[in-house]
């Protein structure tokens, strides 16, 4: 809103209750794989990956977050998902498309340049190589660096 007193310009922020975050973050886990052309039992193997994404929260704490990026075996990464906020934690359901996951995420031990993550991930698909990489599961460490704040 822009107004106009005593022949000065005044600019007033509206605010709508809405949040925008942008991130960086870090990843290391273990993917447990599974299928024959591998092993007959499940393999575990490590991965990294480093993320771009944003983070939207809006009055009533409800969040809508997704991210993308590079990652190793798999090149490319990303997620989508929504949560609540708890106080300074925050909660996600969501799909990672590629390699194909549902997960489960946490932030915790919010810092002044940014708070740590971890994922639980699963895949309930059969665990082949074109859209999963054969991942049945993986576990994620993260740590998000805050990037901007916008509201």
């Amino acid at each position: 809103m822009i107004s106009v007193i005593n022949n000065s310009l005044w600019s007033q922020e509206i605010n709508t209750g809405i949040t925008k975050n942008s991130f960086s973050e870090l990843n290391f886990g273990v993917a447990f794989l599974t299928s024959a052309e591998i092993s007959d039992d499940t393999t575990i193997f490590p991965g990294v990956s480093f993320l771009w994404g944003k983070t939207i929260i809006n009055e009533n704490d409800f969040i809508i977050e997704y991210s993308a990026g590079i990652a190793i075996p798999s090149i490319i990464t990303g997620k989508v998902g929504i949560g609540k906020k708890i106080n300074t934690t925050k909660i996600i359901l969501g799909v990672r498309p590629y390699p194909t996951n549902l997960y489960l995420q946490s932030s915790f031990t919010n810092g002044e340049k940014g708070y740590w993550t971890v994922s639980f991930e699963y895949n309930p698909l059969d665990s082949d190589m074109g859209i999963s990489l054969y991942s049945k599961a993986l576990i994620t460490l993260g740590y998000r660096w805050h990037s901007k704040k916008r509201k």
